[in-house]
């Protein structure tokens, strides 16, 4: 069992492999500049996060759980790329490059920018229920958590992950994703916030792709009925 599972892993994952470097090799780094913009971004945010203009990062892009709604929203693309409380600027940068790389290869930059917006929206807005509304027999957290800072790309690579698990049908991949989240999530101090906003993200991410293969689903039918909507889907992937 367990080979057959890993067999379907490196199979899902040549499948991903055959897709980045269609890409590569039909636009090059133009076809990743998405990818490029925000992982140049993680790295100046964090280097300038470490000098003197400190307050400067803490002011666009520092969200906290207890700010106003306004002002969060106006932070959320600053703290997409801010330094994430229990994360080291490798771990973002990783996590940017591998998901959002694959994403734009695979379903391009509006698709790309659609999905990993709905995460970190639902994401943050979900934070704030749970820490100021949410009674404790639903994940409600104690007025404490109002202080703390909620930044960093995990919620919106997280979504982003499993919609690309889905549309690309690669659940195993998917699978291994979610397990390597949630052993990550538990270890980690302090992770009662992060924990709830990655459900929340992997619901984003699986209800994105539910719309996107039922709009497949629908376009196969009036155009090619004889065609599955997950191989269109796929079809339409390794194209770029």
């Amino acid at each position: 069992m367990f080979r057959a599972f890993a067999a379907g892993c490196l199979a899902e994952f040549a499948r991903m492999r055959v897709v980045v470097t269609t890409r590569w090799r039909e636009q090059g780094l133009r076809g990743f500049a998405l990818t490029a913009l925000v992982s140049a971004a993680v790295i100046l945010v964090w280097l300038v996060d470490r000098t003197s203009a400190h307050p400067v990062v803490t002011a666009c892009c520092g969200e906290r759980v207890g700010g106003p709604l306004s002002s969060a929203l106006l932070r959320l693309p600053g703290s997409l790329v801010a330094p994430a409380p229990l994360l080291p600027v490798w771990g973002s940068l990783i996590q940017v490059l591998l998901a959002f790389g694959l994403a734009e290869a695979a379903v391009g930059v509006f698709r790309t920018v659609a999905v990993v917006g709905a995460s970190q929206v639902l994401a943050t807005l979900a934070g704030r229920y749970f820490v100021w509304y949410a009674p404790v027999a639903l994940g409600g957290l104690p007025t404490s958590w109002r202080t703390a800072l909620d930044t960093g790309p995990s919620a919106a690579t997280v979504g982003l992950a499993v919609y690309l698990a889905i549309v690309l049908g690669c659940p195993r991949i998917g699978v291994v994703v979610i397990t390597g989240i949630a052993v990550a999530v538990v270890f980690a101090p302090s992770s009662e916030l992060a924990w709830r906003e990655h459900l929340v993200a992997i619901m984003v991410g699986t209800a994105c792709a539910g719309v996107q293969l039922l709009a497949y689903r629908w376009s196969a039918r009036r155009a090619r009925p004889e065609i599955d909507a997950g191989d269109l889907v796929r079809e339409q992937s390794v194209r770029g």
